[in-house]
This record gives C-alpha cells, sequence and structure tokens, in this order.
C-alpha cells in the first residue's frame, strides 16, 4: 500500500540520518583524540629541548624514560578507543549502504543514481572508503587499515616505544650507535604487535554484522 511506502521511507530516511550522524561524530572523534595526542607528544618534546640546555645527559635521559612512558600509555588509550570508533564508523557504514539497497528495491528507477555503495558488506564499506585503489597490493585491507586514524595512532605510539627503549639503553651506558638501534627495534616490533592486534578486535568487531545484501546479489 502507498501508506506502507511511505511509512517505511519516513523510517528509513530517519535511520539514514541517525547512521550518518553516528559517522560524522565518530570521525570526529577519533581525529580530536588523535589531534590531543600529537599536541601532547609535542608540547612534551618541545619541553625536553628546552630542558636538555641546562641538565646532564643522565638527568635528560631519565627525564624522557619517564616522559615517554606517560605518553606511550596516553597513546595506548588512544589507539584501542579509535579502534573501538572505528568499528562503530563501519557499522554504521554498513547499515547506511543496506538501508541504500532497501531504496532501490522500494524504487528501482533509483538505483543508478546511487554513487555509494549498496551492499552491507565489509567490501562494499571499503569501496566507499577507497580502500579498492590499492588494487595491486596483496593486501589492500591491511594497508587500508594502516592508513586509518588508528594505524596513525599505533605508528606515532610505536615511535614512543622506541624513544623509551633507547632512553633506558642511554642510561645503561649503551652507546649512542647501539641506543638508536635498540629504539629501532622495539619500534618496529611495537607497530608490528599491535598492527596485529588492532586487526583482529576489528574484524571481531565486525564480525557479528549479519550481511544481507553482499556484493554477488542478485
Amino acid at each position: 500500500m502507498p501508506e506502507d511506502k511511505n511509512a517505511a521511507l519516513t523510517i528509513l530516511t530517519t535511520e539514514h540520518y541517525t547512521l550518518q550522524m553516528v559517522r560524522t561524530a565518530t570521525i570526529t572523534d577519533a581525529t580530536g583524540r588523535a589531534g590531543h595526542l600529537l599536541t601532547t607528544i609535542s608540547a612534551s618534546m618541545i619541553a625536553l629541548g628546552f630542558v636538555a640546555q641546562v641538565v646532564p645527559l643522565k638527568v635528560l635521559l631519565t627525564l624522557m624514560l619517564v616522559i615517554f612512558t606517560g605518553l606511550f600509555l596516553i597513546g595506548l588509550a588512544t589507539m584501542f578507543r579509535t579502534v573501538e570508533l572505528t568499528i562503530e564508523d563501519v557499522q554504521a557504514g554498513l547499515g547506511i549502504n543496506r538501508i541504500r539497497h532497501i531504496y532501490g528495491d522500494l524504487e528501482p528507477s533509483t538505483r543508478e543514481a546511487f554513487v555509494r555503495q549498496v551492499h552491507d558488506d565489509t567490501v562494499g564499506v571499503e569501496v566507499d572508503a577507497g580502500q579498492t585503489g590499492w588494487r595491486k597490493a596483496r593486501r589492500p585491507r591491511l594497508i587500508g587499515t594502516a592508513l586509518g586514524v588508528s594505524g596513525l595512532v599505533n605508528l606515532v605510539n610505536g615511535l614512543v616505544a622506541g624513544v623509551i627503549a633507547g632512553a633506558a639503553a642511554g642510561l645503561l651506558d649503551a652507546g649512542l650507535t647501539w641506543s638508536i638501534v635498540i629504539g629501532l627495534v622495539v619500534a618496529v616490533a611495537v607497530i608490528a604487535a599491535f598492527g596485529v592486534a588492532l586487526g583482529r578486535i576489528a574484524r571481531r568487531g565486525v564480525a557479528p554484522i549479519s550481511t544481507r545484501y553482499p556484493r554477488n546479489h542478485q
């Protein structure tokens, strides 16, 4: 009945608007948290630059060890929260694609007007996010995750962990060369380890969503 169709469109457009607001909120929150983290790290480095002019090397390394340990903990909280926000954003994206598919079912003549995806699977969301631009890559999803906000925070956190390890090595009289090497190794290890962990957390967060309109839907 026309009344039922109009009621369905009202409900769908309201939900579409709500999901779009959710996506806007998650993106704003994630970028804001990442920005605060970078601002805090920048301020700490500037302060250490001034302190380095008036204190001995051992004192400076101790301050670096203490301050960057705190920054690393803040970074961990930021990273895991941005992963949660990413999962929420993907969920909202899947919902919007599903609603867009139903729009096409209610009025088939509108299907060709949709530029965005109408498939409610993760591939559809990846297409909307531009991750299919890495077609020649072996793992385009991994690249897309690394380029996201959580990937950026993970990269920054790894560098902070490298500074902590380098400062600790310096306090143990490891020498400049070994301190740099140890810092680089720790940074790469932390980035890789947390990168794998974040990928698994993200997959578990999206897995409970049932798919009704995958890309092979006819």
